[in-house]
């Protein structure tokens, strides 16, 4: 039961993903010990740290608590692995030697919301499938985040909608959840927020999170969404031109604010 002991081959990844794995939280936690060092009244001082049974829980997007079922404790190291990412090769401190900085317990959050690691879980589900046999949390927890972030992304899309088809500008002078000069595209949301709990819950836990963590309320997304808009009109044009086999074409420019002619093609 100790994932340090493990040896990972094909034979180990169909066994586990088929028969499961104990996560060691009978285990007495003594070997998890690590000492750390603090600065008290001018001196130094050695404080121990323990792993912790509140590290195995997590809160989703939804804000339900649930259990990190990946996680398994290792006696021997005293460490805790992340199962799917030690299996499927994830280069992370997880899957290498096991996670052991007591001090620093929301390094497992960033684990868990990384890209690396969510890819893994998808391939020990797609395994486990295989199998006969899938893990009903690890499948919980992924298709929980899935419809969160869908209901996310159907409102922005909505937004960027309305706002591209009237050509109507996005930015502001910012991108501030509450300021006053945040742009079309975050007063839209910040308006339908008032009448939409999901929406308003969603902006008070992302609205300003800087880089690095995932809200899909910058302007990285709606740009997206814009090429995606202009992509499918685009085919659509082209699909009515073949279909109708004669058309006209009307020429037209005109100078942008930085003096750049644009060209405009009417069919």
């Amino acid at each position: 039961s100790d994932p340090a002991e493990w040896k990972i081959n094909s034979c180990t990844i169909d066994y586990i993903c088929k028969n499961g794995f104990s996560q060691n939280l009978d285990s007495s936690f003594s070997q998890s010990k690590r000492i750390y060092q603090s600065v008290r009244r001018g001196s130094f001082r050695n404080i121990n740290r323990y792993v912790n049974k509140s590290f195995f829980e997590t809160v989703l997007v939804n804000g339900k608590k649930c259990p990190r079922k990946y996680l398994v404790y290792s006696q021997s190291k005293g460490s805790v692995f992340c199962v799917p990412c030690y299996l499927f090769n994830n280069t992370s401190a997880f899957s290498k030697n096991g996670f052991s900085d007591w001090k620093r317990p929301k390094s497992i959050d960033k684990h868990e919301n990384s890209l690396s690691h969510k890819t893994c879980v998808v391939k020990m589900k797609n395994r486990s499938s295989e199998l006969n046999n899938v893990n009903e949390v690890l499948t919980f927890q992924l298709e929980t985040e899935k419809i969160y972030w869908k209901n996310v992304l159907t409102r922005v899309c909505a937004v960027v909608k309305s706002l591209s088809s009237r050509g109507l500008p996005f930015r502001g002078d910012n991108e501030n959840i509450g300021s006053l000069h945040n742009g079309n595209f975050l007063m839209c949301l910040e308006m339908i927020a008032e009448f939409d709990p999901f929406l308003a819950n969603h902006l008070a836990n992302y609205g300003n999170p800087g880089k690095g963590y995932t809200s899909y309320l910058s302007h990285s997304t709606y740009e997206q969404f814009i090429k995606l808009m202009a992509t499918k009109v685009q085919n659509q044009i082209v699909e009515e031109v073949i279909n109708a086999q004669y058309f006209s074409i009307v020429i037209d420019s005109t100078p942008d604010i930085a003096h750049v002619d644009q060209l405009s093609f009417i069919l």
